[in-house]
């Protein structure tokens, strides 16, 4: 087993990273991804159909037909310190669980973030970053997730100064 590294960030440390924001509003949801449809698309329009803005959610199961994943790399170029790998093309695969967020870009376009663990037809286990726009439920047994739906609240990506990235951070909207 490798020793762990400990990441040093280019920017000034964040004092607080604990964020958060209530919202009255809020409600859970079962979502089953529409067959063929992108992990994407099919939670976009599930929070649209309710008016939500934004969702934390658990991956339960299901399959893929079809995804693109990437694991984190070394950046060596910086100024982060870690990178997103190649794209990694995968074929039928089950989810085996996972996680992540529906929010907002800069922009105020839908985005959707998420780390898998999956198994390919081997039950080779594999997993990281899924690329929404390019991971395809299946036909048959599409991917299911439970979300908290958000209609107060944004997940918003925002720059960051210590990591240099764009992350997600609570915003409160407007309400629509």
């Amino acid at each position: 087993m490798s020793a762990l590294r400990h990441l040093v960030h280019p920017g000034p440390a964040t004092p607080d990273r604990r964020e958060s924001l209530a919202d009255g509003e809020g409600r859970a949801l079962r979502v089953t991804l529409p067959p063929g449809a992108s992990l994407h698309d099919g939670i976009v329009a599930a929070l649209d159909a309710i008016g939500a803005r934004s969702a934390a959610f658990t991956l339960l199961g299901g399959r893929f037909r079809a995804l693109k994943y990437c694991i984190a790399a070394p950046n060596p170029q910086g100024p982060q310190v870690a990178r997103y790998s190649t794209p990694i093309p995968a074929g039928l695969c089950v989810v085996l669980g996972g996680g992540g967020a529906a929010g907002l870009t800069p922009d105020g376009a839908p985005v959707i973030h998420c780390h898998a663990l999956l198994a390919d037809g081997a039950g080779q286990a594999f997993g990281g970053h899924l690329l929404p726009q390019e991971s395809f439920a299946d036909t048959d047994d599409p991917p299911v997730l439970l979300a908290r739906a958000y209609r107060r609240i944004a997940i918003a990506q925002r720059p960051d100064p210590e990591t240099a990235m764009t992350i997600f951070h609570p915003a409160e909207v407007p309400h629509a």
